[in-house]
């Protein structure tokens, strides 16, 4: 059966990025798929796809109630005038202002925790409203999917879900058939690349320390340059300026031009970059969902080194297709990048083979939509089946 279903977050570019494949499945069905987000350059991309776009102005801050309020009425409005059989919610903000438009307006919904971000990590007074608000929003939802173990935890614990009404998938998915295995040469250098936001807590700090490390490791081991490993240190990803967290253009700026870190600038093409690195890494002290980057790293073929921490954890067999190593923690992320660049260049393939396996088996974004579908088909199951009830009655 067609659907008409919204999809709401606080980015067109998350979804256009990390959801785009599981939209492609959900219009080779039929259904109709609406936007309801921010308009930015990505919000083309989508219409181009064949989604229908619905702006909504959203303060990623929060900080002034007035915006907050027109966030909220012109979601409520853009929602009764769409009448969508299931909207789909994404990021918290929209997890907390959509299912209450939802519930007031009837219409069954659906909201997937991606990571809880600074509502957990943090204990000042927006974060105890962020859990206020999820306290009293959350049981609204018909159904909530999870990324990973953790969240889904907190949510329990917390009584913000029905242990009836929620499931969990690996990730927002990866089109295996796009992001393939991207085999380097043996040219005698190991190259590392952290490729995401450049954000503090996403580890950018802690890489760009740990290749000091590195780097100085070697110049000591080796004293003849002719005989020293050759490794490099890269950054890629797009400068948050207006985000508390961003790390200033001119900071990174200074770390390319000493020469520790290459900074690569933005793109909208991971796969023409991350070919030619031996191995990804991402420190993050975030709380992910899980990762995108490090999913597509996997896909890849890729090596991954990363930290032992809620996400992240769930896109490496330690040992086996990466490494894990403790959050804030640069010494340690150099040992395990030292390490990884002392294998041999079949040793890091074979790595990047199991990181392959891992993707192909859970973070397949046909599995994903699937679960998705199923999730919509069985809250729309419910709500008929309650219609029927209500009209015999």
């Amino acid at each position: 059966m067609k659907r008409r279903i919204v999809i709401t977050s606080n980015t067109s570019w998350f979804i256009y990025n990390f959801f785009c494949s599981s939209i492609t499945e959900f219009m080779q069905d039929g259904n109709e798929i609406f936007i309801v987000a921010p308009r930015d350059k990505y919000a083309s991309l989508l219409e181009a796809l064949g989604c229908r776009f619905h702006e909504v102005s959203i303060d990623r801050s929060g900080a002034n109630f007035f915006s907050e309020w027109k966030t909220i009425t012109t979601i409520y409005k853009t929602l009764k005038q769409l009448s969508p059989d299931c909207v789909l919610n994404f990021t918290p903000k929209l997890n907390i202002y959509s299912v209450t438009a939802c519930k007031i307006l009837k219409i069954p919904v659906i909201n997937s925790v991606a990571g809880l971000g600074y509502i957990i990590s943090s204990n000042g007074f927006k974060s105890r409203l962020g859990k206020l608000l999820l306290r009293l929003t959350q049981p609204l939802a018909d159904h909530i999917i999870f990324q990973n173990g953790d969240d889904l935890s907190v949510y329990l614990e917390n009584k913000w879900a029905n242990a009836e009404k929620i499931s969990r998938v690996r990730g927002i998915g990866v089109n295996l058939q796009r992001f393939t295995p991207q085999i380097t040469s043996d040219d005698g250098t190991v190259r590392f690349l952290l490729f995401a936001r450049m954000l503090k807590s996403k580890g950018v700090p802690e890489f760009v320390e740990a290749a000091r490390m590195v780097l100085e490791h070697y110049n000591k081991k080796c004293v003849d340059v002719s005989t020293r490993p050759k490794v490099e240190f890269s950054l890629l990803g797009f400068i948050d300026a207006y985000n508390p967290d961003g790390i200033p253009r001119e900071v990174i700026e200074k770390w390319h031009s000493e020469a520790v870190v290459r900074y690569l600038g933005e793109t909208d093409n991971v796969i023409e970059f991350v070919r030619d690195y031996d191995c990804v890494v991402l420190p993050s002290f975030y709380r992910e969902g899980i990762p995108q980057c490090l999913i597509e790293a996997a896909a890849m073929a890729k090596p991954i080194i990363t930290t032992d921490h809620v996400g992240c954890r769930e896109t490496v067999v330690d040992g086996l297709s990466g490494y894990l190593v403790p959050p804030r923690d640069s010494a340690s992320l150099a040992k395990s990048m030292i390490k990884m660049a002392d294998l041999s260049h079949s040793q890091r393939l074979e790595m990047g083979r199991t990181a392959r396996l891992k993707a192909e088996n859970e973070f397949c974004h046909l599995y994903v939509a699937r679960h998705y579908m199923t999730c919509i088909e069985s809250v729309l199951s419910v709500e008929e089946r309650n219609d029927l009830i209500k009209q015999k009655a």
